[in-house]
């Protein structure tokens, strides 16, 4: 019964060992990596659109602590009709950031740090959003009146925070989002969403293959903060009628927010992704969302 107990101890040690994968991928100055990366978005009442962009990262330096990766939009272009303005204003919102350099630090082990060139980078964010500002007027007048330039501009600053842009590098659809981990079939973690929704990802390594599933992990409080604090800032003059409609709202399932994400990383021998395919679905107010991305490596 011993020997039998031990074997059995051995052979889940050794399952588990199969089961782990260190993503610690190379870095050395002057190293090049580009991604093409397809996105079909699906949008209420609107037809499908393709956006594709090209994303070159570079190793620029080597320092006492980790590295620098210098990452640069360097295409963008879509499928999108001049009558599909949500999906304009996509591509538009990725036009903003063509050619702006944003330089992210890493540990020695490839973990993002922090944006090692905020400052610059979110000076020239910032001229980028009120062109985008002018044209969302420009496609649709009609709904200057609903939101408002200040409102949006500061809906476009939040957006752009240190805290938000490594957020998005580290997100799912990022080939970086693996970089320092060490992840384990089963393990979980808490992450936050390119909304900046709190969610919980479970991962399964097999092979050099890795696989994440994540669901929203928010509770009906932490929903009512983020949209009461939404409509204070888009619609302040709404905010108190929501504030006393907002429970029966939510009830009644008008305000439901559901979001889930889906995503397999097929890692090279240095570690960097050569595939990923991912799934976001977002639905909010009974409206439903869906992006699929293939990202690979050119």
């Amino acid at each position: 019964m011993k020997k039998l107990l031990t074997l059995s101890m051995m052979l889940m040690v050794t399952v588990l060992a199969q089961a782990q994968l260190k993503v610690f991928p190379t870095l050395k100055k002057g190293l090049e990596k580009v991604y093409v990366s397809n996105g079909t978005v699906s949008l209420p009442g609107q037809t499908d659109m393709v956006l594709t962009t090209e994303t070159k990262y570079t190793v620029s330096d080597a320092t006492a602590d980790g590295y620098i990766i210098d990452m640069v939009t360097t295409s963008v272009s879509s499928t999108a009709t001049a009558q599909n303005i949500t999906g304009k204003l996509l591509q538009a919102s990725q036009e903003m950031v063509k050619g702006l350099v944003i330089r992210v630090a890493t540990d020695k082990n490839g973990k993002l740090v922090k944006i090692a060139n905020y400052d610059e980078l979110s000076k020239a964010i910032e001229k980028s959003c009120q062109v985008l500002i002018n044209k969302l007027y420009e496609m649709q007048p009609e709904i200057k009146d609903a939101l408002p330039e200040e409102a949006l501009k500061s809906q476009f600053k939040e957006s752009v925070t240190e805290e938000a842009l490594l957020n998005g590098l580290k997100s799912t659809s990022s080939p970086l989002m693996l970089f320092g981990k060490t992840i384990m079939t089963g393990a979980q973690e808490d992450a936050l969403n390119e909304s900046g929704m709190k969610m919980k990802r479970m991962y399964f390594v097999n092979g050099r293959s890795v696989t994440s599933s994540a669901t929203l992990n928010m509770t009906k409080e932490d929903i009512k903060k983020l949209i009461l604090a939404q409509v204070e800032k888009m619609a302040p003059e709404q905010a108190d009628m929501m504030k006393e409609s907002i429970d029966q709202l939510m009830d009644s399932g008008m305000l439901k927010i559901e979001a889930k994400e889906t995503a397999t990383y097929e890692l090279a021998d240095d570690n960097w992704p050569k595939k990923m395919e991912v799934e976001v679905v977002n639905e909010s107010a009974g409206q439903k969302n869906v992006s699929k991305t293939t990202t690979i490596l050119k």
